[in-house]
């Protein structure tokens, strides 16, 4: 996809699973990247195998932590010399194992909370500034058909993620900030793979109304947000996009 050469990027999760894709895709149409994660040696070997030589950067963020995301802004800005895009993609598929909001241990629900609700709003904070002083920028949250099910506190962090889109969509707009979500449904990553096999992904989407028993490569979940994203998606804003072969069909 064109238009990306010469931008800058910060991918949170982006040491494997759909961070890696956008990562390796934002790389490949041109873009410098840092990779925001915990995972050190994970995101050296996506480095390695995307072979973008110093275009792609690795920086451990926690995205828990506002101090750390404020980091994370700041080295895009020394290294690349701005901001203009942001996938908020971190995330803890753990989550999914605690479906009671009454029993789940509140250590773990804050932790959970603090990564992937609270954390993307950290990261929107801290980029903010330099998008502004870009002139814009774009800013993809992921969030989850979960989000619409009742799967306890993984549920309830997506709906916190949908919220936040739609209401950042709003809030920035006058600063040329466009803000849009992509909701995937069963998609192949490593972080699947201790949860659920693909086998039992494709049987848990076809029972939940998929109309097909393809699971996603996290490749097709990327593309889908390089294009909001892009200029492409110029008048788009503050949408929160399926991309899960129609299983969660909303009229």
């Amino acid at each position: 996809m064109s238009g990306f050469k010469g931008k800058v990027a910060i991918v949170t999760g982006g040491a494997q699973g759909m961070g890696r894709e956008y990562v390796r895709l934002l790389a490949e149409a041109g873009a410098s990247v840092v990779i925001a994660d915990v995972n050190e040696s994970v995101a050296a070997a996506t480095i390695e195998e995307i072979g973008a030589g110093d275009r792609v950067v690795f920086q451990h963020t926690d995205v828990g932590s506002v101090e750390a995301c404020n980091a994370c802004a700041k080295v895009a800005v020394d290294r690349f010399g701005g901001i203009d895009y942001l996938v908020n993609n971190a995330g803890l598929l753990s989550a999914a194992a605690h479906r009671s909001l009454v029993q789940v241990d509140l250590d773990i629900y804050h932790n959970v909370l603090g990564v992937m609700s609270h954390g993307m709003l950290y990261m929107v904070r801290a980029v903010v500034p330099a998008m502004v002083a870009r002139g814009g920028g774009a800013i993809v949250n992921t969030s989850s058909i979960g989000a619409y099910q009742t799967a306890g506190l993984y549920s309830l962090a997506k709906l916190f993620v949908n919220g936040l889109t739609v209401n950042l969509a709003q809030e920035l707009a006058e600063q040329n900030i466009r803000v849009n979500a992509i909701a995937p449904g069963t998609v192949a990553t490593e972080g699947m793979q201790p949860l659920m096999s693909v086998e039992q992904m494709a049987a848990w989407g076809k029972m939940g109304g998929r109309p097909t028993d393809r699971v996603a490569h996290p490749a097709e979940i990327a593309r889908a947000g390089l294009f909001l994203l892009s200029d492409a998606a110029s008048y788009v804003r503050g949408q929160i996009i399926a991309v899960d072969d129609g299983q969660q069909v909303r009229v």
